[in-house]
């Protein structure tokens, strides 16, 4: 069986939550542009709104709960690597790398 290793563990989960940050405002644009949003331009109301516009604030809505979702994981992950390095006696990283 192969051991894990927390270091990678740690390093892979980062690298995943940080594509999903980059990846989250095209999804967010790929839902908002005119042929996918005039799907949505129709007569109808929910709860006295027009479905275009509960569309548009519904999108809106789920970008900004996924981009803290987000942001509250890499916070999380930044410091599960920060106190990982403290732990094996490594360099603090450098804030300005990417």
């Amino acid at each position: 069986m192969v051991e894990r290793n927390p270091s990678t563990d740690l390093v892979l989960r980062n690298r995943k939550t940080r594509d999903a940050a980059l990846i989250l405002p095209i999804v967010g644009l790929l839902f908002l542009i005119q042929p996918v949003a005039t799907i949505f331009a129709i007569d109808g109301r929910i709860f006295g709104i027009p479905v275009m516009v509960a569309y548009i604030f519904t999108v809106w809505a789920v970008l900004i709960a996924a981009t803290a979702v987000l942001a509250k994981r890499i916070e999380t992950t930044m410091e599960q690597d920060l106190a990982t390095r403290a732990e094996a006696g490594g360099d603090p990283p450098d804030e300005t790398a990417p």
